[in-house]
């Protein structure tokens, strides 16, 4: 995989809650379904963690130009 010039992004067209798992989707190129149970696997035995990832990564990470 070739990431260089890309950027993540929060995906606001696909968002199911904040478009941080979106936009990791878009940037890794794999179905967005992926990512999201990818997401809320760990919720279920680390959610503290799970949630403090995905709220740092929502206030970090740009909107979708």
């Amino acid at each position: 995989m070739n990431f260089k010039g890309r950027k993540l992004y929060i995906d606001t067209d696909h968002r199911a809650l904040g478009g941080v798992c979106a936009g990791v989707a878009n940037y890794l190129n794999v179905p967005r379904i992926w990512v999201r149970v990818a997401a809320v696997i760990p919720l279920a035995f680390f959610p503290f963690t799970t949630l403090l990832a995905y709220i740092l990564a929502y206030m970090i990470l740009d909107k979708e130009p």
